[in-house]
């Protein structure tokens, strides 16, 4: 009982000075530009001067869904046009970006819609089936068998069961956590109203992907809280959930943006210098091997953030918008290019699952081999035409 007790003790003495050091990189006294180099110095010795970005088609299923955010303008309900792709609009898609040299094809949905809507049953009636679920996996198994893409799926919360069949199609998943702060389903918040943006049941996707070794994504929507202490906190439990959590391949830090037409339009943005600082904290305490993204469309200038600790800037499509924020445009590839070249660094395209996951492991033997056909020895894409 002693020995236990110290233990517990001990436990609590490095949680404390985890959170003592996370408050002290983000809003101490160190200058951002220090901060910053021992980030930068820390995504070398891992990554190397490689930022890497994943070309894409964005394949918007369905925009209906049980939740409604306050800063959200993907869903919609029914009577603002919220509906299903079908077959033929999801192949269009998928072939546009086969052609254009993509291998991500994201489709990303509401969560389970026909939970709420009772239109989203009879629009999955009319397409032939029961379940959003159902719907996905068809989609999913058809551009995965036809085109060259990887499905990389965002389907909302997933049972252990629904991520065995997502692992049959796809190499990969996301499920951002957004926060850990409860005070965001209180009244006016941005989580009121949304019942799957619970922490505790987005956690227990994450171990029913771990579970499953289905490679993920996840991460933080930086700006929806209202505290200095929900920031600290959210830091530090996505720094312990992926201490313990083998199937984070990933971590966005994506930064909240206002969008006219929702309840938080009028809400202030993270700023610059916080922003960055939040960055290279993230990158000290991450484990190593997972990677740091943030989405580069959202950046006011995402040249002030290439040498923040930063290896990665998610899914950019040559093609299609980004449904989720289409207010903000993706950037030119041959732009980007030289810019990171000007940082001493080189833009080079992925999967959207990363080397160090793509074995037998995590990925279904069908994956395994399609993946492993298009990769070099490094786990890359072998050609692209937008990196010549």
């Amino acid at each position: 009982l002693v020995q236990s007790n110290h233990n517990i003790i001990e436990l609590l003495k490095i949680m404390s000075t985890l959170d003592k050091k996370i408050e002290n990189y983000i809003f101490g006294n160190m200058p951002t530009s220090e901060l910053l180099d021992k980030a930068y110095d820390v995504k070398v010795q891992n990554f190397g001067k490689t930022i890497t970005y994943s070309p894409k088609v964005f394949i918007p299923l369905t925009t209906l869904c049980q939740d409604a955010c306050a800063y959200c303008t993907f869903v919609k309900t029914p009577k603002d046009g919220g509906t299903y792709l079908t077959f033929e609009e999801v192949d269009a898609i998928a072939n546009v970006g086969d052609k254009s040299g993509c291998f991500e094809a994201l489709f990303t949905l509401g969560d389970k819609p026909e939970i709420k809507w009772s239109f989203a049953k009879e629009e999955l009636e009319r397409l032939g089936f029961s379940t959003t679920f159902d719907y996905l996996i068809e989609n999913a198994k058809r551009v995965n068998e036809k085109y060259h893409l990887f499905p990389h799926i965002n389907p909302g919360l997933m049972s252990r069961n629904e991520i065995k069949e997502y692992r049959q199609h796809s190499p990969s998943g996301g499920l951002m956590l957004e926060s850990f702060s409860k005070n965001l389903s209180q009244k006016g918040k941005a989580h009121y109203g949304a019942k799957t943006k619970d922490i505790n049941l987005r956690l227990e996707t994450l171990e029913n992907a771990m579970s499953e070794k289905y490679p993920m994504t996840t991460g933080l929507l930086l700006g929806i809280t209202d505290t200095k202490n929900e920031i600290i906190q959210d830091i530090y439990q996505l720094i312990k959930t992926c201490e313990v959590n083998t199937s984070i391949q990933e971590v966005i830090l994506q930064n909240f943006r206002a969008k006219q037409n929702t309840l938080m339009k009028n809400h202030s943005e993270i700023v610059n210098d916080l922003f960055m600082r939040i960055i290279a904290t993230t990158r000290l305490f991450l484990p190593n091997h997972i990677s740091l993204q943030i989405p580069p469309n959202l950046a006011s200038n995402i040249e002030l953030f290439l040498k923040s600790g930063i290896n990665d800037l998610g899914g950019i499509s040559p093609k299609t918008i980004d449904w989720v924020n289409p207010d903000h445009n993706w950037p030119n590839l041959i732009e980007l290019k030289n810019v990171i070249k000007q940082t001493d660094q080189n833009l080079i395209p992925r999967l959207p699952v990363y080397p160090s996951y793509i074995n037998k492991d995590w990925l279904s033997p069908s994956i395994y081999e399609k993946v492993s056909s298009v990769v070099n020895e490094n786990g890359y894409p072998k050609e692209h035409e937008f990196t010549k």
